[in-house]
């Protein structure tokens, strides 16, 4: 191996750039050898050399030579590395699975799950059966991640039932669900349209004791604007309000962007004001972007009704705003509307009389 590897060193002194095949032959001799060290030092030298990335074959070398030598702390690690390095593609994976049972391990409910979420990735739903399947026969026991990623699958396929039936499936179990699941099938049921549906997880997350976090609701705020009503969304805002319930900046933008869409500008500046006390930071761009979806609209008046609380707000417009809303204007017809800005343009410095 030490004339090997002066041969590579030869090389690269004479301009030569050892490739893909020169270090898998360099770590199969390390390997056969049962100096993993020095296959280990192979791929770290693969990892600095931009033109040279060790692949999946290379991997493999390392994990199947530490399962041979008992290092199997070092293959796990080895596979974590594998997966983070961007081996996350099905053929990869289960090419990496065959390879575990070729040398007579049996893999674990990790190794399936990760085969699982590749197969979810690309939407191949009859491949994640199979693999649930084949765990069961196995005796391997299915992980709340490897729920959780069966879950993502079906719901992506709009296929939400399925999905509530391994919900039940996992309390069957004595398997907890967990907030990720729960919100799954909750944005699913929203995307079907079906917020009663959604509602119902909801409460029966409150039953299992299990706390709905802020991306709980703003999936529920969201959905009850985009596919409910905006007066079943408002209560929703005022009863967590009410109660003192953490929410994210999101649900007020999506409260004050659902608003806008309905042309309720007082509304969207009530709701705007109730994020800012809130103590949530808000920029220019958050003014801008009301200001935007209602000029896109031709919600002329109620753009000017904005612009105008802004000005009350102590905010100083750039010049983006003024365009946005020049061009609103100037669209609708309102000249005198268009002077009235131009004269507070010239006030703020941004337009010489």
């Amino acid at each position: 191996m030490e004339e090997a590897l002066e041969l590579t060193d030869d090389m690269e002194k004479q301009g030569l750039q050892p490739d893909m095949v020169t270090y898998k032959i360099i770590a199969k001799g390390f390997h056969l050898l049962s100096l993993m060290s020095g296959a280990r030092e192979i791929i770290q030298k693969m990892l600095t050399d931009e033109k040279v990335k060790p692949d999946l074959v290379t991997y493999t070398i390392l994990i199947c030579g530490h399962c041979q030598m008992g290092n199997i702390e070092e293959a796990l690690r080895l596979r974590r590395d594998l997966l983070s390095s961007g081996f996350q593609k099905v053929v990869e994976a289960r090419r990496l699975l065959d390879t575990i049972k070729l040398h007579g391990l049996e893999p674990s409910a990790v190794t399936y799950t990760t085969l699982m979420n590749a197969y979810c990735e690309e939407g191949n739903i009859n491949k994640l059966h199979e693999l649930l399947l084949e765990m069961n026969l196995k005796g391997i026991e299915p992980t709340l991640v490897t729920y959780t990623v069966v879950i993502k699958g079906l719901c992506k396929q709009r296929k939400v039932e399925e999905s509530v039936q391994l919900l039940e499936d996992m309390h069957a179990k004595g398997l907890a669900p967990d907030q990720i699941t729960y919100n799954t099938i909750i944005q699913c049921f929203c995307k079907a349209k079906d917020m009663r549906k959604a509602f119902e997880l909801l409460d029966e997350m409150l039953i299992h004791n299990l706390e709905p976090t802020p991306a709980t609701y703003n999936i529920l705020i969201d959905g009850l604007c985009r596919y409910g009503d905006v007066k079943d969304a408002d209560c929703v805002l005022v009863s967590l309000q009410e109660r003192n319930i953490s929410l994210t900046k999101v649900a007020y933008t999506t409260m004050i962007k659902a608003h806008c869409v309905r042309g309720d500008a007082q509304r969207a500046v009530k709701v705007f004001h109730q994020m800012v006390e809130k103590g949530f930071e808000v920029s220019i761009k958050d003014y801008s972007a009301v200001i935007n979806r209602l000029c896109k609209r031709c919600l002329t008046n109620e753009a000017k009704y904005f612009f105008c609380t802004m000005l009350s707000d102590g905010v100083t417009p750039d010049q983006e705003i003024f365009e946005m809303m020049l061009n609103a204007f100037h669209r609708a017809g309102h000249v005198h509307s268009v002077f009235e800005l131009l004269a507070v343009m010239i006030k703020f410095g941004l337009l010489h009389d």
